[in-house]
């Protein structure tokens, strides 16, 4: 089974599996105050520590872990998103869990603002300074497109942000972005920043937030107190473990041989919306004249997974941020390709041969 859909899920490996079950035994709550308990919470510090030094950040921040990025994403515009005489500016990329909650706030009655795109899916910065004003108060860009694998350049678009008023607060979703990109975050200067585990091979039901000022945060969930009253709930200190390790194995791999395997045999008539300036290991191509379920499902059976867009947004019927930039002649026909150390250049070969031959044959039936 060759799987192109590692922007979706990965697969957890060994180590982080091992370190899992190994961290299963400790069970004690780490809220307890006998030597078990602390025991625990060690775990979970070390943890933290190790990741943040992974990310560079800055003195006086901290992470705290989450079940997943969709409730980091959540907390950080719940914490941010207070007054309705402010303006909050959202790219049009987001992830939905970003997307879908600006626009709730905005339904409210919120001064929600979307920056449009540009024609590779990353954010049209220009669209974005001349919104700013003495009014805005946040800004949340993702790091890289879970659609398309654009990238927004994080740390000069936030020093441009900070350099207008430093009280800005800024954002970032930086999950598609760990173990593809090199991430400094206290060159970054943003006030938050969102990872998850199961995108870098990690086990999913865990996630965390950089936050540079705790300060500046409010929790979303009330309780217990735990994560130093930023986040309460028990913590889950298998997966906490279990993240590190795959913290641990993460390396940058040079994938540019495999993308330009792809780009290289692809034929047909379809539109490339991944270019120079996205990351190598996620390619969207819309094809014209058969639908991407289509695609799909003849793929599968030669052993071939590949995703559709976000997986988050398989189920909406449509595809937002692609709809955005595509027409709509090509949007059904969206592809999207992505794919880790396990794939290799061949792979790539064989598999874009095959998505080929599936929508000529397909296309030329049509026709028929």
């Amino acid at each position: 089974m060759l799987n192109f859909d590692n922007a979706a899920t990965t697969k957890i490996s060994e180590k982080s599996l091992q370190a899992y079950v190994t961290a299963s035994e400790t069970f004690f709550n780490p809220s307890s105050l006998y030597v078990k308990a602390l025991e625990s919470k060690k775990l979970i510090d070390n943890a933290r520590n190790y990741i943040l030094k992974k990310l560079n950040a800055k003195i006086g921040s901290t992470l705290i872990f989450t079940g997943c990025a969709t409730e980091s994403n959540n907390s950080v515009l719940n914490a941010c998103i207070t007054r309705k005489d402010k303006k909050y500016l959202i790219s049009a990329g987001e992830h939905s869990s970003v997307h879908e909650t600006a626009k709730y706030y905005n339904e409210l009655g919120y001064n929600v603002v979307f920056i449009p795109l540009k024609h590779n899916g990353g954010i049209d910065e220009q669209a974005l300074y001349e919104e700013l004003d003495e009014t805005v108060a946040f800004v949340s860009i993702i790091h890289v497109s879970n659609e398309t694998g654009a990238i927004n350049d994080i740390k000069s678009i936030t020093k441009k942000i900070k350099e207008y008023n430093p009280n800005i607060l800024v954002h970032s979703d930086g999950v598609q972005a760990i173990g593809k990109l090199s991430v400094n975050l206290k060159e970054f200067g943003v006030d938050f920043y969102t990872i998850s585990a199961h995108k870098i091979n990690g086990p999913k039901g865990i996630g965390a937030l950089y936050i540079a000022n705790p300060n500046k945060f409010k929790p979303l969930l009330h309780g217990g107190g735990q994560e130093m009253k930023l986040r309460a709930g028990t913590e889950n200190i298998p997966a906490i473990v279990a993240f590190q390790s795959a913290f641990e194995e993460l390396s940058i791999t040079d994938f540019s041989l495999h993308k330009k395997a792809i780009l290289d045999n692809l034929v047909g008539d379809f539109v490339l919306v991944s270019d120079e300036n996205c990351v190598d290991n996620i390619i969207s191509v819309c094809f014209k004249g058969i639908r991407s379920e289509t695609i799909l499902h003849i793929l599968e059976e030669s052993d071939i997974l590949v995703g559709t867009g976000s997986a988050c947004n398989s189920k909406a019927g449509k595809n937002r941020v692609l709809s955005q930039i595509v027409s709509k002649d090509y949007i059904d026909g969206a592809v999207r390709l992505s794919f880790g150390d396990e794939i290799s250049v061949e792979d790539c070969v064989f598999a874009t041969k095959k998505l080929t031959e599936a929508v000529k044959k397909y296309t030329i039936t049509i026709r028929k």
